[in-house]
């Protein structure tokens, strides 16, 4: 059950960036697909959670190397997608690979952050203990 809502926070902290105007600012998803990139990249990276929690739970080793490579995705895809934004943004020219690695990258950086956020806090427990009073 905790699982399901490190999911939620997790989820919350993607709703919470996306309402304030934090992915404007940043200039991490295009105006037109950033609704879309937020709502779909983060239930793909809620699926995605509960599957790397499964997998702690069945096979806590390959969880863990799961874990790993999600915050590596998020690192390798946030960087590729804000240095293609700048380069389509930048160019006198309409950038068709630039707009196009842009564009998969904001998905792809919603689905790692939301497993990372999600992962993070299962590692920091915050919500309860093990103590048993």
């Amino acid at each position: 059950m905790k699982n399901i809502l490190y999911i939620v926070l997790s989820l919350s902290v993607v709703a919470g960036l996306h309402f304030s105007g934090a992915l404007e600012s940043f200039n991490l998803t295009h105006p037109i697909w950033r609704s879309n990139a937020t709502l779909y990249g983060s239930l793909a990276g809620g699926a995605l959670s509960a599957l790397i929690f499964w997998a702690c739970a069945a096979k806590p080793r390959l969880g863990r190397w799961l874990e790993r490579l999600v915050m590596l995705g998020f690192v390798a895809a946030l960087l590729l997608t804000l240095l293609s934004a700048k380069t389509f943004i930048d160019a006198a020219a309409y950038n068709a690979d630039a707009v196009n690695l842009w564009h998969k990258g904001s998905y792809i950086v919603f689905i790692t952050f939301v497993a990372g956020v999600a992962a993070l806090l299962a590692k920091l427990r915050i919500i309860g203990s093990h103590s048993r009073g």
